[in-house]
């Protein structure tokens, strides 16, 4: 697991700041150390582990992310469920190009029509309680 901002040039984190509640689908589930307990956040930016990938479940149990990381142990990209640049949530996608996070590439709308299907049934077994 990992850390948001206290990566070792050497490699690791100076504190763990993330533990493990669970696996789906054998990716680990990880909630923040010390968040409150209706918060959720975002994930750690860089794993200790190259190229794995973490999900991180809302306070109630339903998806809110994932998080693919390469084997440089940075983040490659994040599907997400959530309000970007909206008033309702919707399912969308995240690719890193260095530190930035441009704008998301949606899988579906709004409405919760499937825009793109392919990345859809990529991830479906991991959008525990988001009903489209």
């Amino acid at each position: 697991m990992g850390s948001s901002g206290s990566y070792l040039k050497s490699g690791g984190f100076t504190s763990q700041e993330w533990e493990q509640v669970g696996e789906m689908k054998s990716v680990k589930i990880l909630r923040k150390i010390g968040l409150k307990k209706d918060a959720t956040g975002n994930l750690p930016l860089y794993s200790n582990t190259p190229g794995t990938a973490y999900i991180l479940l809302k306070p109630n149990g339903r998806f809110h992310q994932f998080r693919q990381y390469g084997e440089d142990r940075k983040a490659k990209f994040d599907i997400d469920y959530g309000r970007h640049n909206s008033a309702k949530p919707y399912l969308h996608m995240h690719t890193y190009s260095g530190k930035d996070r441009p704008e998301p590439m949606p899988i579906t709308n709004t409405k919760g029509d499937i825009i793109n299907k392919s990345l859809y049934e990529k991830y479906k077994g991991f959008l525990k309680g988001i009903k489209l």
